[in-house]
């Protein structure tokens, strides 16, 4: 079993990499991880790879109440091997930025998309430079994709069914369309969505995991109400991609695990024994995994063959 080290130049992380002694399934995550951990990321949430950068883009919601407007939120900027170059990138309160709690990260050019709650902001990928809001209505707005023709979707994880009954007369859960001239409307709507959370868009879908059960539906503009694309062994769904081949990676809280979805359906773990597993993203260059443990304020990288 192969096992990879790493020199990290970052004082603050704590790097360490740990094996599992079951062999990998074939075209999926090797044996091997890499840990970032002690960095200072709050509540890290969801992440990105941006391809022209060479970097991670990871989001913070930041210490307290996650439904809070406190403006404590942040964007982090972590290279490929793990070092961190930025914690602080984008940070809410400074330079004229209003980042709450942020969650869902989209590249489209040279503009950053962060879903943060009521509203999707905008950033220079570049600089970080605030580029502006579109307000969007809804409790937890929580991942973000762009449409090829500039639009964006956003899932709205509605209310916590844990602690007390939701209002059905407005706290619904929600997938949300905007266009370019930021007109928004609900593509679905509905408590029956079981707390939409991770998104990718194929065609005229989305693709949508539900936080609140553990479902992959299928949401169209095109049709009204949603279809069911698989059921996962586990629930608490939350991260989703898609990779080239059609696979698509899920992560689970209930499961502490990462899976990949074959085109056939077949369910393959990746990473298991993860604690909240959030959001997952793929460097295209090196076919590497990068996962947030949003509870334990972790990073996880892995090498990823095809």
């Amino acid at each position: 079993m192969r096992v990879l080290s790493f020199a990290i130049s970052c004082s603050l992380a704590v790097v360490t990499t740990a094996c599992h002694h079951a062999a990998p399934p074939i075209g999926s995550v090797t044996a091997s991880r890499q840990v970032i951990s002690g960095a200072g990321f709050s509540q890290p949430e969801n992440v990105v790879y941006d391809s022209v950068a060479d970097v991670f883009l990871v989001s913070n919601m930041g210490r307290g109440d996650a439904a809070a407007h406190d403006n404590n939120g942040f964007i982090s900027r972590v290279a490929p091997n793990g070092h961190v170059l930025s914690l602080r990138w984008i940070v809410g309160g400074e330079h004229g930025v209003n980042l709450d709690a942020p969650k869902g990260l989209a590249i489209r050019g040279d503009t950053l998309a962060v879903a943060d709650l009521g509203a999707v902001h905008f950033f220079d990928r570049r600089n970080g430079a605030p580029l502006g809001s579109v307000a969007v209505s809804g409790l937890v707005l929580n991942d973000v994709a762009f449409a090829p023709d500039g639009s964006f979707w956003i899932t709205d994880t509605g209310p916590d069914r844990s602690t007390s009954p939701p209002d059905t007369t407005k706290d619904l859960d929600a997938v949300w369309r905007v266009t370019r001239d930021h007109k928004v409307s609900a593509v679905a709507r509905g408590l029956g969505l079981e707390r939409p959370d991770g998104l990718v868009l194929v065609g005229n879908a989305a693709l949508v995991t539900t936080f609140g059960g553990q479902k992959i539906e299928r949401v169209s503009d095109r049709t009204s109400g949603w279809t069911t694309l698989a059921t996962l062994p586990a629930g608490k769904l939350d991260g989703l991609r898609r990779l080239p081949d059609g696979s698509l990676l899920v992560t689970s809280w209930d499961a502490h695990t990462v899976w990949r979805l074959d085109p056939a359906h077949a369910i393959h773990p990746l990473l298991t024994d993860v604690k909240s597993p959030a959001g997952v993203a793929v460097d295209t260059r090196r076919h590497r995994l990068a996962v947030t443990s949003m509870q334990d304020n972790t990073l996880y990288l892995l090498p990823l063959s095809e």
